[in-house]
């Protein structure tokens, strides 16, 4: 694969190597650092982290390895930063959020005993005589 390859995640051209003598080539981010192979024609097929570009790729010098702008390296920044900040107020979030009190279970009360009279009073509705 003589073609440039672009990581769909940085949409920027990706450097490559090979091993002498083999015909698999390794394409890597540089930005993000992801690594695809060309055994795995699949993810250029279909675009899922890689894609091959039209216009092939030049021959370049070690010396000539894309370097990223300086607006890309205050994005790359600015993006960290906000990633640490809002992992820090999801963090605080969960620790702040009010938590379920446990349930305990109270025991029924019995119904409190009827006093002597009232017993007594219902004794005599039913028919029946208790002695006292």
């Amino acid at each position: 694969m003589d073609a440039a390859v672009e990581c769909t995640h940085c949409k920027v051209v990706m450097t490559s190597w090979s091993a002498p003598a083999s015909q698999i080539r390794y394409f890597q981010c540089p930005f993000c650092a992801r690594t695809h192979s060309s055994l795995y024609g699949e993810v250029f097929r279909r675009r899922a982290g890689a894609r091959v570009i039209d216009a092939p790729a030049r021959a370049s010098a070690p010396a000539e390895i894309p370097m990223a702008s300086a607006e890309d390296i205050r994005w790359a920044r600015v993006k960290a930063t906000a990633a640490q900040w809002f992992a820090r107020v999801e963090a605080d979030e969960r620790a702040c959020a009010p938590r379920a009190a446990p349930v305990t279970r109270v025991p029924a009360r019995p119904a409190p005993a009827a006093p002597a009279a009232a017993r007594a009073r219902m004794a005599v509705a039913a028919g029946t005589k208790r002695k006292p």
